[in-house]
C-alpha cells in the first residue's frame, strides 16, 4: 500500500507539473491539432488549377481553343504570350505549367515536368484535350491531325532532382533556425549572459558574432548536400553558381536571425525548441515541398507565400531543374529579402529589450 501511495503521489506531482508547463502542454495537444489541421484542409494531391499559356498569332485561335481548355480540362487558368520566347520564359520562372503553341506546324504543346508529379497530372489532363485539337469538334479543319506533346526540363519525370533540390531548402531551415534559436537562450540558462554584457557589446555585434559560425556551417553544409545530390542522384549542378551561392546565403542568414529572434523571446532553451518546431511544421507543409503549392486553397497559398521555404524553393528548383537565371528568380528575391529585414530588426530590438535588463 505505500508503495502504490508513493506512485500516486508521483503521478499527482507530475500531473500538476505538466499542467503548470504552459509551453509543453500547449505542444503536445496543440501539434497534433495544427498537423490534422494542415493536413486535412490545407494538403492537397490534386491541382486545383493549371496554368496554361497560349502562342497564337490569331485571337480567333487563340480564343478557341481557350473555350476548349475550359471544356476539356478541369481548373485550366489561361492565359496569352505574345511569342515562343515569352511562353519559355514563364516556362523557366515556373510561371505556367502547360505552353501551347498554335502557330507551329503540328501544334506544339510543353509540359514543365520538374515537378513529376504536376506533370503527370498536367500530362493526362492534356491528354483528352490534344485529341479534340487534333480534331475540332466545332467543324473547323485548320489544324493538322497531329499534336507534338513534349516535355520540358525533367523528361523522364524523376523524383530524386525534384526532391533533393528541395530538400536543400528544409535542412537548412530546420538546422539553422534551431542552432540559433539556442544560442542566445543557452547563454540565458546557463548565466553566462552577464559575462557578455561585460565586454559591453551592441545587439548588432551581438547578432553577427553569435550568428557567424552558425552561417559558415550553413555554407558547408549546402555545398555538401549539393556535391552529393550530384554524385548520387545525378542532380546537374547549375552554371549560374554565383546567384545560386546568392540565393543559400540570404536564405541562411534569414534563417538564422529568425532563429536568433525566438532565442531572445524564449526565457530557456526548451521554450526555443518549441518555437523553432512550430515554424518548421507549417514552413515543411505549406511551402510546396512535398506536396503541389497551386493544390493547395487560397488561404493555405497566402500563409505559405508569407514563408522564407516558398520561395527559396521555388528559387533553388528553378536554378538547379530549369536553368534559371537572376531575372527568373528576381520575384521570388525580393520577397525573401523583405522577410530577412523585418526579421532583423524585430531581432535586433528584442535582443535590445533583453540586454537592457542586465545593466554593467
Amino acid at each position: 500500500m505505500r508503495r502504490w501511495a508513493r506512485v500516486r503521489a508521483l503521478c499527482v506531482k507530475e500531473m500538476i507539473q505538466l499542467v503548470r508547463d504552459r509551453a509543453t502542454l500547449g505542444m503536445m495537444l496543440g501539434v497534433p491539432v495544427l498537423q490534422v489541421l494542415l493536413f486535412g484542409f490545407a494538403i492537397q494531391l490534386t491541382p486545383r488549377t493549371l496554368p496554361v499559356t497560349i502562342v497564337a498569332n490569331s485571337p480567333d485561335t487563340a480564343a478557341r481553343v481557350a473555350r476548349w481548355l475550359k471544356n476539356d480540362v478541369t481548373g485550366a487558368v489561361v492565359q496569352q504570350a505574345r511569342s515562343t520566347h515569352d511562353a519559355q520564359t514563364l516556362l523557366t520562372r515556373g510561371e505556367t505549367l502547360i505552353t501551347i503553341e498554335m502557330d507551329s506546324n503540328p501544334p506544339r504543346v510543353t509540359v514543365d515536368g520538374s515537378d513529376p508529379v504536376l506533370a503527370s497530372h498536367a500530362l493526362a489532363a492534356i491528354d483528352r484535350f490534344t485529341h479534340g485539337l487534333a480534331n475540332p469538334y466545332d467543324g473547323s479543319d485548320d489544324f493538322k491531325p497531329t499534336v507534338e506533346v513534349n516535355t520540358l526540363f525533367n523528361p523522364e519525370l524523376r523524383t530524386q532532382p525534384y526532391l533533393v533540390s528541395g530538400l536543400l531548402g528544409v535542412i537548412l531551415t530546420m538546422t539553422m533556425v534551431m542552432m540559433s534559436a539556442l544560442s542566445f537562450a543557452r547563454e540565458r540558462e546557463r548565466g553566462t549572459l552577464e559575462g557578455l554584457m561585460a565586454l559591453r557589446v551592441r545587439p548588432f555585434e551581438l547578432i553577427v558574432g553569435k550568428l557567424a559560425p552558425y552561417f559558415l556551417l550553413g555554407v558547408a553544409q549546402g555545398t555538401a548536400l549539393l556535391t552529393a545530390a550530384h554524385l548520387a542522384f545525378d542532380v546537374s549542378i547549375p552554371h549560374s553558381r554565383l546567384l545560386l551561392a546568392t540565393a543559400c546565403s540570404l536564405f541562411a542568414i534569414t534563417n538564422l536571425v529568425l532563429g536568433f529572434l525566438f532565442s531572445t523571446l524564449a526565457r530557456s532553451q526548451m521554450p526555443a525548441m518549441q518555437m523553432t518546431f512550430f515554424f518548421f511544421l507549417p514552413s515543411s507543409l505549406l511551402s510546396g515541398f512535398m506536396f503541389p503549392f497551386i493544390a493547395m486553397p487560397a488561404w493555405a497559398r497566402t500563409v505559405g507565400e508569407l514563408l522564407p521555404l516558398t520561395h527559396f524553393l521555388r528559387i533553388i528548383r528553378g536554378i538547379v531543374l530549369r536553368g534559371a537565371e537572376a531575372s527568373d528568380v528576381a520575384g521570388e528575391l525580393r520577397p525573401m529579402l523583405a522577410f530577412c529585414v523585418v526579421v532583423t530588426i524585430a531581432a535586433a530590438l528584442s535582443c535590445r529589450l533583453t540586454l537592457r535588463r542586465y545593466p554593467v
